[in-house]
């Protein structure tokens, strides 16, 4: 057995075990990862990333699961490790926390008599690499992130001469959306490519001012509107929901992306701005999205993949087919008071869990693109086979 440890030293999340997942690829080993601390003050977002099994961990590990179609798992104590899996080669990746330790982690290693080594990114000015001992490691080669923060070595096929750009609004600052969740926005990457579409990203933080956001939204061809466990972003991306209402501009939500979508529509109902996600106001009047928990024989928190039922006659039903699997990361759910009056509006519950009372989805009737999901289907998406729902969602914003 054999520990190949990959100390990756950077406060970003998104980039921890993209090397390391790389390594492990190339040598047909697996992946463990041990327990690692982030800053979540700055990086909210930095362990929001769900398996299909529903463990929650560092964002960055969607790179071995795009890599090797393989889930991350879960999260490792290294006694366990060696001593359950004593007889198999690992790649490990170190995030800055962990490196303060590693003579600590390298001591327990050698207690159970077992070889390893210890490789670093390096960030120059092509990319990152692996280097050992002062010395480049041959094989892995230099890998970079294009403009979707997709780590690849080569050049992507451009789309073709002469196709109009789309502007594409993620609802979200360039930091989090790189540096802390990459999902998103690598799969956004996925389906332009795969439609052969040139996207540009404007990125809009949601805490920006109402008059940057309005002037900035005038100029794109769609909104993609992200999950995120910051409460602070809530109120930008409402009012990004309620612009992309009034001028019919496609919009597609992410878990929370949907129940600020909703959550306009709502508004827009009761001509009340009070209503709101009880998440992000627990003191709002009128409360849009609830605890799960409420509703006797729901989670408390809804982890890992689960079958998505579409309504027969929804837009998503034509896109999904009648059920589909989506990975799911959500505590709190459609209030159910709601459900009624808002189907007389217009808003439909396209999408539900099995039981048909969990509000997995929404489309508004009278727009050309308002749908929302309470799964991730960002995490499943990978290079050549983008999300059909993310594709459909370009596809509406082509034809605007």
């Amino acid at each position: 057995m054999t520990l190949t440890f990959v100390a990756h030293n950077t406060p970003e999340p998104a980039l921890y075990g993209a090397m390391a997942s790389i390594l492990a690829c190339q040598r047909g080993v697996g992946l463990a990862h041990l327990s690692v601390n982030w800053n979540k003050q700055r990086y909210a977002d930095a362990c929001q990333h769900v398996t299909a099994e529903g463990e929650l961990v560092t964002s960055g590990l969607l790179w071995y699961e795009r890599f090797s179609g393989k889930s991350a798992g879960k999260v490792w104590l290294l006694d366990d490790l060696l001593s359950l899996h004593g007889s198999k080669d690992w790649v490990i990746p170190l995030g800055p926390s962990q490196l303060e330790s590693f003579t600590k982690l390298a001591r327990a290693v050698r207690d159970y008599s077992v070889d390893y080594q210890l490789v670093e990114v390096e960030r120059g000015v092509q990319g990152y690499q692996l280097r050992r001992g002062g010395s480049v490691q041959g094989g892995q080669g230099i890998w970079w992130r294009d403009s979707f923060g997709r780590f690849t070595t080569g050049h992507r096929t451009p789309p073709a001469l002469g196709s109009r750009r789309l502007r594409i609004a993620l609802i979200g600052t360039y930091s989090d959306q790189l540096g802390s969740y990459p999902a998103t926005l690598a799969a956004l990457g996925d389906a332009a490519e795969a439609l052969g579409t040139a996207v540009e990203t404007v990125f809009i933080p949601p805490r920006a001012p109402e008059n940057v956001l309005i002037s900035t939204l005038r100029d794109v061809d769609g909104v993609l509107m992200p999950g995120g466990s910051d409460m602070l972003n809530v109120a930008g991306q409402i009012r990004a929901a309620h612009y992309c209402l009034q001028h019919d501009l496609p919009v597609l939500g992410l878990c929370l992306g949907m129940q600020t979508m909703a959550t306009a529509v709502i508004q827009k109902m009761l001509g009340n701005t009070q209503a709101n996600l009880a998440e992000a106001d627990p003191l709002a009047p009128l409360k849009t999205f609830v605890p799960l928990e409420q509703t006797s024989g729901h989670p408390q928190h809804r982890l890992g993949d689960d079958v998505m039922k579409m309504r027969d006659d929804s837009q998503l039903a034509s896109l999904l087919g009648g059920e589909t699997t989506v990975r799911y990361n959500h505590r709190f759910q459609l209030n159910p008071q709601f459900k009624k009056n808002l189907q007389s509006y217009g808003l439909t519950v396209s999408g539900t869990d099995r039981s048909g009372t969990i509000a997995d989805a929404i489309e508004y009737a009278a727009h050309p693109f308002y749908v929302g999901v309470q799964g991730h289907p960002e995490l499943t998406s990978a290079p050549e086979r983008p999300h059909p729902l993310i594709s459909a969602f370009l596809k509406a914003a082509v034809e605007k």
